[in-house]
C-alpha cells in the first residue's frame, strides 16, 4: 500500500489539476474547442447539459489507453474490474454497476463504439484501434441511449475514412515480468474522387503476469494473464454529395490466451484439507502474498475469443432536416477453462471444451432531426434483437470425494453415507468404493444449455426549446418495449453419490419430511447438510427434470427534464432530472437459492416453468446540479456537479461459496459530487493539466431481515467495488529542442479509497487506498514522421485487489482477482 506521504502527495497534485478533457487542437490552446456528441449531435463541451468528458487522441496515446479497462488511469468516477476471463468485466460509474457476471443480467453502464452499442459489458473489451475520442457521460443516459444506461454511457468515437492518403504504424517492446511484442498498422486515403478507405490491423502478445503452479496437472500452461490476439477493422466511406454519405465499417478480433487464476487472500481451516490432497495446493493461513505472482492451478484457464461485426451508417441532409440510419450486426464467442476451485488440487474445473458463451447483436436506429430560430427537436426508433446461447458444465476432479470427506471427518465419509443410506433403502444395492463417489469428470460433465433470445423496441423523442438567448429547456421521452424467451435445458449429472440421496430423498432433496426425518434419525446429526454438499447444484439429477421455457414482457419508460442558463459566455449552470431502466431477465444458471428463498424443488418438478429463474427490471431516479465555467481567456476549465439517484429493485447476484443467486434489493442509491478541471497555461504552451475529483456514496437502502446472510449484511451498507473517494490527475509537456526535433513527458495517475470489493461486504474482501501512475517520456521528429517512447504502467507496483470472492466449496477461505503489476516498454512510430 501507498504511504501516507505518497498519498498526500496525490492528493496535493489533484488540487492543482481536477479532471477533465484534453484539448482538441493544441494550436487554438482554447478549452471552449471541445466537441461531444453526448445529445447524438454535434456540440460544445460547455454547452451540453450533461456530466460529460471527453478524451482526445493525444491523451488516450499518451496514457496508454487501448482499451476501456485503461481508461480508468485518467477517467474519476470510472471503475472497471475484470475476474476469471475478459468477458467477466464490468465497468461502473458513480459506484453504479452491474453486480455478478452471469449474462443474463444486462450492464448498467452502456458502451457505445461508433454509434452500435454493446449489449454487455464484457463483448466490448478489445482493443480499439484507432481513437479520435473517448467520451463518458455520468449519470442515466437512458432517453438518448436506451435501457441499460442506468448508471451512464462510454461512448467511443473513433476515426473516419478520409480523402488525404495517410499511414501509421507503431511496434512495441514490453518488459518486466511479462515480456511481449506488439505492431499496428493503419492506412487512409482515397479510393476514387467519392470514395475512401480505411484499414487498421494490430497484433500483441505478452508473456503471463502470474506464474501458474500446476502440481502435476494435467495442466501443462505454467503462464497465467498472457496476452496473444489478432484483429483487423476496415472502413469504407461513400461521400455521394454534400447531403448524403454512408459508412460502411467491418471487424474481426481473435483472441487465444489463459486467464485467469486467483490468488488466495485468506486461508481459512479447510486449507488443511486441500494441502493433505496436494501439499502446497493452497497457501495455509499466514503465508498468503496475492501479489507474489504466483497462482496455484492445475487446470487449465485457456479462453479462446473471436469477436466480429459489421455496421452500416446513412447520413441524409436535407433542407429542413437531417437523417441518420445505423445499421449493425455482431457476433461474440468465448470458450474458457476454468480451475473452478483456485487451488492446485483437482476438486472442481470447468473444460474448455464444455464451458462455451455466444452472443449475436442485430440492431437498428433511425434518427430524425431538425431546427427552428427556437427550437431542436429529435425523434427516432431503435430496434435490437439479440441472441444468448450458455453452455456450462461444472465438473468434479479426482479429489472431490475425498476433499468433501475430509471436510466431514474421514477421507472416505461420502461413500460410507452414502453406502450406509443405500444398503439400509435401496433393494439390491452395490456399494461404491471406498474412496469414490464422484468419477473424474462426473458432476455435469454434458453439460447445461442455456438460450435466450429477446427483442427491444423503443421509440423516443429529444428536444430543445430556446426560452431565450440565454435559456434553454431540454426534454425527453422513450418507451421501450422489452420481449425475452429463455429455455433451460439441462445436462445429465453424474455423481453415485449423489444418485443414492436423490433414490432415498427424490429429486426434490426435501429433509422435512416425516420419512426423511425418521431416516435421518439413524445418521450422526448434520448428515442432511453433508448430503446437501454431496449433492451441490452442478451434482444433482433435479436439474434434467426440469427443463424448461419462460418468456417476460415488459413495457417502461425512460425521459429527462433539463432547464439550463447560460449567466455569459463563460458560465453555464443547468438543473436535470432523469429516469432511467435496465431491463429484467432470467438467471441463466444452475442455482437452488432465488433471493432469500430456497427453490422449492418439489413445485418445481410439479411445474419446470415456475423455477424461479426470473428477476425484475431495475429503474433509477436521477437528480443532477451542474455548473460549467471557463476562465483566463478560455485557458481554463472549471465544471462542478451535484447529483442523486435513486434505484427501486436494483439487482444483485452473488457468490455465497456454492453458487450465484440473483435477487433484487428494494432500494439503493448514489449521491455526491464531482468536479473537473482542464488547463491550458499561456504562459508554457507545452503544458496540458487536466484532473478530477469524485465523491460517490453509493448505498444499499435499510431493509428488513430475509433470512439470508449474503443479502441481510448488506442492508444500509455501501456498495461492492464502489470507493466513496476517486480522483485523477494528469500533465503532459510537449516541448522543442534543436531544429526539428521534440520531446514528450507525461504523467497521469489514480487514487481510490477504501472499498469493499466482494458482493457480499466479507471483511476479508477490503482493499485500502490506493493510486496507480502510468508515465511516459519520449522524442521524435518535429514533422512527426517517427517518435521514440519509453513508457511504464503501474510505476510503483502497486498491488490491489480488483475482485474478491469466497473460495469455491472452501467455508473461510477467500481469493481474489488481483490488478495488474508493473510493467513498461518502449514503442517506436512512424507516420506519412
Amino acid at each position: 500500500m501507498l504511504s501516507t506521504k505518497k498519498t498526500i502527495l496525490f492528493a496535493a497534485a489533484s488540487v492543482i489539476a481536477l479532471t477533465g478533457a484534453q484539448a482538441a487542437a493544441q494550436e487554438s490552446r482554447s478549452v471552449d474547442v471541445i466537441t461531444v456528441t453526448a445529445q447524438k449531435r454535434e456540440q460544445g463541451i460547455q454547452d451540453v447539459p450533461v456530466a460529460v468528458t471527453a478524451y482526445n487522441e493525444d491523451l488516450l496515446q499518451n496514457s496508454g489507453v487501448r482499451d476501456l479497462k485503461d481508461l480508468m488511469i485518467i477517467s474519476p468516477g470510472l471503475n472497471v474490474t475484470s475476474t476469471t476471463n475478459d468477458f467477466v468485466t464490468t465497468a461502473r460509474i458513480r459506484g453504479i454497476g452491474t453486480v455478478g457476471d452471469n449474462p443474463g443480467l444486462e450492464s448498467s453502464v452502456g458502451i457505445v463504439i461508433d454509434g452500435v452499442p454493446r449489449a454487455r459489458n464484457g463483448v466490448a473489451f478489445n482493443d480499439l484501434g484507432e481513437m479520435e475520442r473517448i467520451e463518458v457521460l455520468r449519470g442515466p443516459q437512458g432517453t438518448l441511449f436506451g435501457a441499460n444506461t442506468t448508471a451512464g454511457i462510454i461512448n467511443v468515437v473513433t476515426k473516419r475514412p478520409e480523402f488525404e492518403f495517410d499511414y501509421n504504424g507503431e511496434l512495441t517492446y514490453m518488459g518486466g515480468d511479462a515480456t511481449g511484442w506488439g505492431a499496428a498498422a493503419g492506412i487512409t486515403g482515397p479510393l476514387s474522387d467519392r470514395i475512401a478507405g480505411r484499414l487498421y490491423a494490430a497484433s500483441r502478445s505478452h508473456d503471463g503476469y502470474q506464474t501458474a503452479e500446476t502440481f502435476g496437472g494435467p495442466r501443462t500452461e505454467t503462464e497465467d494473464r498472457t496476452q496473444n490476439f489478432f484483429t483487423l477493422r476496415g472502413q469504407v466511406l461513400f461521400d455521394f454529395s454534400d447531403q448524403a454519405n454512408l459508412l460502411l465499417t467491418a471487424d474481426y478480433t481473435e483472441r487465444d490466451e489463459d486467464c485467469c487464476g486467483a490468488p488466495s487472500i485468506v486461508s481459512g481451516p479447510t486449507a488443511g484439507a486441500i494441502n493433505f490432497l496436494v501439499p502446497g495446493a493452497r497457501p495455509m493461513a499466514g503465508s498468503e502474498d496475492p501479489f507474489s505472482g504466483l497462482v496455484q492451478s492445475n487446470r487449465d484457464t485457456g479462453q479462446e475469443i473471436t469477436d466480429q461485426g459489421f455496421s452500416a451508417e446513412l447520413n441524409l441532409n436535407f433542407e429542413s432536416f437531417d437523417v441518420t440510419a445505423i445499421l449493425s450486426d455482431r457476433d461474440y464467442e468465448l470458450r474458457s477453462g476454468q480451475d473452478t476451485d483456485f487451488t492446485g488440487a483437482d476438486i472442481v474445473f470447468r473444460d474448455i471444451d464444455n464451458n462455451r458463451f455466444e452472443f449475436g447483436n442485430t440492431t437498428f436506429e433511425l434518427r430524425v432531426s431538425g431546427s427552428t430560430e427556437n427550437f431542436e427537436w429529435m425523434v427516432g426508433s431503435y430496434y435490437s434483437n439479440e441472441n444468448l446461447v450458455r453452455e456450462d458444465a461444472i465438473q468434479m476432479g479426482a479429489h472431490f470425494s475425498t476433499y468433501l470427506g475430509l471436510l466431514g471427518g474421514s477421507p472416505t465419509l461420502v461413500t460410507d453415507l452414502a453406502n450406509g443410506l443405500g444398503g439400509f433403502l435401496i433393494p439390491g444395492y452395490v456399494p461404491l468404493a471406498a474412496g469414490t463417489g464422484v468419477p473424474l469428470g462426473g458432476g455435469n460433465p454434458v453439460g447445461d444449455t442455456f438460450t435466450q433470445d429477446g427483442d427491444s423496441l423503443s421509440f423516443f423523442t429529444h428536444n430543445t426549446w430556446h426560452l431565450t438567448d440565454a435559456t434553454d429547456l431540454t426534454f425527453g421521452l422513450r418507451h421501450t418495449r422489452t420481449e425475452k424467451t429463455a429455455h433451460f435445458d439441462f445436462g445429465e449429472s453424474y455423481a453415485p453419490a449423489c444418485d443414492v440421496w436423490e433414490t432415498v430423498f427424490g429429486d426434490a432433496l426435501d429433509f422435512s419430511t416425516p420419512f426423511a426425518q425418521a431416516v435421518l434419525g439413524f445418521f450422526p446429526p448434520g448428515s442432511d447438510t453433508f448430503g446437501a454438499y454431496t449433492c451441490l447444484p452442478f451434482a444433482r439429477d433435479v436439474f434434467a427434470r426440469i427443463d424448461n421455457t419462460q418468456t417476460l414482457e415488459e413495457n417502461e419508460f425512460s425521459g429527462l427534464l433539463s432547464l439550463s442558463h447560460r449567466f455569459s459566455d463563460d458560465l453555464l449552470m443547468y438543473g436535470t432530472y432523469s429516469r432511467g431502466y435496465k431491463a429484467g431477465g432470467f438467471n441463466l444458471d444452475r442455482f437452488d437459492q432465488a433471493g432469500s428463498d430456497a427453490v422449492d424443488f418439489t413445485s418445481v418438478l410439479a411445474n419446470p416453468n415456475t423455477y424461479p429463474a426470473r428477476f425484475d427490471p431495475e429503474t433509477v431516479d436521477s437528480f443532477e446540479i451542474g455548473i460549467k465555467t471557463e476562465w483566463a481567456n478560455d485557458t481554463v476549465l472549471a465544471n462542478f456537479y451535484l447529483f442523486q439517484s435513486d434505484f427501486d429493485t436494483y439487482q444483485l447476484n452473488t457468490f455465497n461459496g456454492i453458487a450465484f443467486f440473483v435477487t433484487s434489493i428494494d432500494g439503493a442509491s448514489t449521491q455526491g459530487a464531482e468536479m473537473e478541471l482542464l488547463w491550458l497555461p499561456e504562459a508554457m504552451p507545452g503544458l496540458t493539466m487536466q484532473g478530477g475529483l469524485t465523491y460517490a456514496n453509493a448505498t444499499y437502502d435499510t431493509f428488513a431481515p430475509t433470512g439470508t446472510p449474503e443479502v441481510d449484511v448488506l442492508s444500509g451498507q455501501n456498495f461492492s467495488l464502489a470507493p466513496e473517494w476517486y480522483a485523477s490527475a494528469s500533465a503532459t509537456y510537449n516541448g522543442t529542442f534543436g531544429d526539428n526535433m521534440t520531446w514528450l513527458a507525461h504523467l497521469s495517475a489514480r487514487y481510490l479509497s477504501e472499498h469493499n470489493t466482494g458482493s457480499d461486504l466479507d471483511i476479508e474482501k477490503m482493499q485500502d487506498a490506493y493510486t496507480v501512475f502510468n508515465g511516459r517520456i519520449g522524442i521524435g521528429a518535429a514533422d512527426e514522421t517517427w517518435s521514440l517512447e519509453l513508457w511504464g504502467r503501474n510505476l510503483t507496483d502497486e498491488g490491489y485487489i480488483q475482485v474478491g470472492f469466497d473460495g469455491p466449496f472452501q467455508p473461510g477461505s477467500f481469493n481474489a482477482s488481483t490488478g495488474q503489476a508493473r510493467s513498461w516498454g518502449l514503442t517506436l512510430r512512424a507516420r506519412r
